[in-house]
């Protein structure tokens, strides 16, 4: 017995191009899915000041993008104005992501990585020492969990420089 399944079909769409279909490959096609607009921008957490700047600048020369530093005195209004460009790497201070308004601007426009450094890599950059160990903590406890709310992508701090260039390259692409 033949099932009638147009009982269950509501709107019929006519395609003129039955053969057309659309393929999501690597590239800027991509930021439909993942990271809002088609902007090709890419946005950059970390409590590691210094390496996230490294890693942002080596990804705008590896992808021929344009690196831009926002610090924490160009403020929101900086945010919004770059993320309404397009084709950027951006490194984030780390209070970008605290308000949930820069939260979903950064969002919606590009695809943003958190690179999570773990406590004793943030302490290796440092003294050493109590009061450091103390303001790492309190960083964490302040900026994580609003990095993870805005990322799309989390690239693992206890690698090697180079594994995650080639991390951040490869979720850049997905």
């Amino acid at each position: 017995m033949k099932n009638n399944t147009d009982e269950f079909i509501m709107d019929q769409i006519g395609v003129e191009d039955s053969g057309k279909k659309k393929v999501f490959g690597p590239g800027a096609a991509k930021d439909q899915i993942i990271g809002g607009r088609d902007s090709g921008n890419v946005f950059i957490l970390c409590l590691n000041d210094d390496l996230r700047d490294e890693i942002a600048e080596a990804l705008s020369q590896k992808l021929d993008k344009t690196f831009v530093k926002i610090s924490r005195k160009d403020g929101t209004p900086a945010i919004i104005a770059t993320a309404e460009k397009d084709n950027q790497i951006v490194s984030l201070p780390r209070g970008a992501a605290l308000a949930s308004k820069n939260r979903e601007i950064l969002k919606n426009n590009g695809k943003v990585l958190f690179i999570m450094c773990d406590f004793a890599s943030l302490l290796k950059a440092t003294d050493g020492s109590e009061e450091a160990r103390s303001e790492i903590t309190i960083l964490i406890n302040r900026f994580e969990p609003n990095f993870m709310n805005t990322a799309h992508h989390i690239i693992r701090g206890d690698q090697s420089l180079e594994e995650m260039i080639q991390d951040a390259l490869e979720k850049i692409a997905i």
